[in-house]
């Protein structure tokens, strides 16, 4: 069984997240000319079903971005947008206004999978420049469905073989535009542990 995180530990690795998170939203204000604001990350640690039901109703349809860590760390991150939200976002993006998630066209795909790997690309080079770790990403996937399908998806993926995992959310959001999405970081404890000896590394 692994070692239980404790308290201290995941106030320590919300500081590593607002670095990612805060190179995210930084990428994010550059790229579109907005003011974007983001929140502290919020922690959730369990089982899978447990950190799960905190990410919002299962039955609930969103846009969902995702991509796996791979290298020095093992882990996952997706990007999720209420349908509103999304349809908001890629307006911004493609100038086009779209009713709803099922009129999605290749550009709103491929413009909206742009945005998602730089984003969550410049939230992981992050975390690796200031940990010294090598960390790689899969390319983004898209995909529109309930939330507990997909992060099934995801979770699965990284919690099956873990007592417990640990997920961090943050929300980006424009200023002026009540538009936003939330980033989760998914770690299992193995990557946790990693992620914490090599912040300790950096303080020494």
């Amino acid at each position: 069984m692994a070692k239980k995180i404790t308290s201290f530990e995941i106030d320590q690795l919300k500081e590593i997240t607002n670095i990612g998170a805060g190179n995210a939203s930084t990428a994010l204000s550059h790229m579109l000319g907005k003011k974007v604001q983001m929140t502290v990350p919020e922690s959730y640690v369990g089982k899978i079903e447990e950190v799960q039901r905190n990410f919002g109703e299962a039955s609930d349809k969103v846009l969902a971005l995702f991509l796996k860590m791979h290298g020095d760390l093992e882990g996952a991150m997706a990007m999720i947008f209420k349908p509103e939200d999304a349809l908001s976002f890629m307006e911004i993006l493609t100038k086009k206004k779209k009713k709803s998630l099922d009129e999605m066209d290749e550009l709103d795909e491929s413009s909206i999978l742009e945005v998602g790997n730089i984003l969550l690309g410049a939230s992981i080079t992050a975390l690796a420049k200031f940990l010294d770790l090598n960390i790689t990403h899969t390319i983004p996937d898209m995909t529109v469905n309930m939330l507990g399908a997909i992060m099934d998806t995801v979770l699965l993926e990284i919690g099956s073989d873990s007592e417990e995992i640990l997920a961090f959310k943050v929300n980006l959001h424009f200023s002026d535009d009540n538009i936003g999405g939330d980033i989760y970081y998914i770690f299992d404890p193995a990557a946790s542990g990693i992620i914490l000896k090599a912040t300790k590394e950096k303080v020494k």
